[in-house]
């Protein structure tokens, strides 16, 4: 590639010395009009709104992804990346498949997503999550929108799809076409992720977090039959989604998520218009009680089922997926593919994950990663109650235990101490990986200018991931009450 451009740039500038004044000039506004633009693009790349897992992710890992390399496409709103988790129909079933959603998703934009889709895959199957499909396009709310354009790079197709759902308000359609006329004065809050490079999403798109909602959910509201008419717009776009995947060799899929709000009304008319058409539909209500999803345990809130509901639903839909479509198992081919990597980070981000999770300093220590890790620890106030523990903490790592029961700082990379202990009148140690900074007092522990001292009396442990350059806990144990870690949002 660079031997190319070197040839690219070499015959460029043979040509300009042989092209007149007239033709130098010309030469010299096409290169500051690309120059120009390639700035803007990138200015506004790096300024426009970053929407979190739920939206930049996902939509920048479907970019990321080598070209005609999915086989499933999953589209549609946030019920259906909280129900279908790629990882599970790969692992389980060998299946290629991504979630690109965005949270909020109206209909009419997961018409544009199929169409973005097919400019850089070819999917066997396409299958679209229906929530949104009674709902006409409200093209005031902002936040549905931007989950799914603001990370869309620029293209004709984003700019068709934006003309046509903005039909009636181009001028905003015209915001969400050019971000940074939304974003211009964002400058001021970007972090390190903004200049970062996107890459794949190791999730493929989905989330499926452990959570689990505070109370049953009670879904008898759902048999309370109503009149559901789906709105003429919505089905003339859903017309024009059937057209788009026949024209590229692509089955539809419907399918529906259980969240509560929906009826069986809706329902009806789902299948209604599935058979009209001649196409499957996966009821998830209907199989509840056939998969064991238990209301109180396998749902994060109302509307999403988090990631032990998620399994079983994806395991329902890689079992259908395989015995109604010739699907390619790729856990067969001979060298790793991204979701075989995939796989690898998941693991990689549960065991970060399972950190933030852990109440008791025991637990905590004996499962503490070291390698690929950097952990501060920080001993301040009365630590009479922890005594022992600190000294054989101290001893583990070649410090001075006494001193460190006098309080004080110490960081620890690969296993290893690095810093040397920190006492109260040591001034501080720094550390710094990329935009991230680590200071160490003798009194408290610094991440980006955020201080941690989560106990008076006591440790507080700071850890983060050399691997992944990110943050992934920090907790304090209370020198009487080591059983019970506190962390910053209590």
């Amino acid at each position: 590639m660079r031997s190319q451009a070197f040839c690219l740039i070499s015959g460029t500038a043979m040509k300009w010395f042989k092209l007149g004044n007239a033709g130098k000039i010309f030469c010299k506004i096409v290169l500051f009009t690309a120059i120009l633009t390639a700035a803007f693009l990138y200015i506004q790349q790096t300024l426009k709104l970053d929407m979190g897992h739920r939206g930049t992710d996902n939509v920048n890992g479907f970019y990321a992804e080598k070209e005609d390399s999915i086989e499933v496409l999953f589209v549609g709103a946030s019920t259906m990346f909280c129900t279908v988790d790629p990882l599970v129909l790969y692992e389980d079933y060998g299946i290629a498949s991504y979630d690109f959603g965005s949270s909020g998703q109206p209909f009419e934009l997961s018409y544009l997503f199929m169409q973005e889709a097919f400019q850089r895959q070819r999917p066997k199957v396409m299958a679209l999550e229906v929530l949104s499909i009674f709902e006409e396009l409200d093209t005031s709310k902002a936040d549905n929108l931007n989950y799914g354009i603001t990370d869309m790079p620029f293209s004709g197709t984003k700019l068709k799809g934006l003309s046509d759902m903005f039909r009636r308000d181009r001028g905003k359609g015209l915001s969400y076409l050019i971000p940074i006329a939304q974003y211009k004065d964002r400058w001021q809050e970007l972090t390190r992720e903004d200049f970062e490079e996107k890459t794949v999403n190791y999730a493929k798109g989905a989330y499926t977090p452990d959570l689990v909602s505070d109370a049953p959910l009670d879904f008898s509201s759902y048999y309370e039959e109503e009149s559901a008419v789906i709105p003429e717009r919505n089905l003339e776009i859903f017309r024009r989604m059937l057209q788009l995947c026949k024209e590229n060799g692509t089955e539809l899929l419907l399918f529906k998520s259980p969240n509560v709000g929906w009826n069986i009304g809706q329902t009806k008319a789902v299948e209604a218009l599935a058979e009209e058409y001649g196409l499957p539909f996966i009821d998830y209500y209907a199989l509840m009680e056939e998969l064991q999803i238990d209301t109180a345990q396998d749902f994060r809130d109302n509307s999403h089922l988090n990631r032990y509901g998620s399994q079983k639903a994806s395991d329902y839909m890689g079992e259908y997926l395989t015995s109604h479509y010739e699907l390619t198992d790729w856990r067969r081919m001979d060298a790793d593919n991204s979701w075989d990597i995939a796989l690898r980070e998941r693991e990689h981000d549960r065991k970060n994950e399972q950190m933030s999770r852990i109440g008791g300093l025991p637990e905590y220590m004996s499962r503490l990663p070291y390698d690929g890790h950097t952990a501060a620890f920080c001993v301040s106030g009365d630590v009479t109650g922890m005594e022992d523990f600190l000294r054989e903490l101290a001893k583990a790592f070649g410090l001075d235990g006494e001193k460190l029961l006098e309080g004080g700082s110490f960081a620890v990379v690969d296993g290893q101490c690095v810093s040397g202990l920190i006492g109260p009148s040591d001034g501080e140690w720094f550390w710094e990986q990329g935009f991230d900074t680590l200071r160490l007092t003798g009194y408290s522990i610094s991440y980006n200018r955020e201080m941690y001292q989560l106990v008076d009396d006591g440790l507080t442990i700071f850890l983060y991931d050399n691997e992944w350059g990110q943050f992934v806990d920090a907790v304090g144990f209370d020198a009487y009450d080591p059983a019970h870690g506190v962390r910053q949002a209590e």
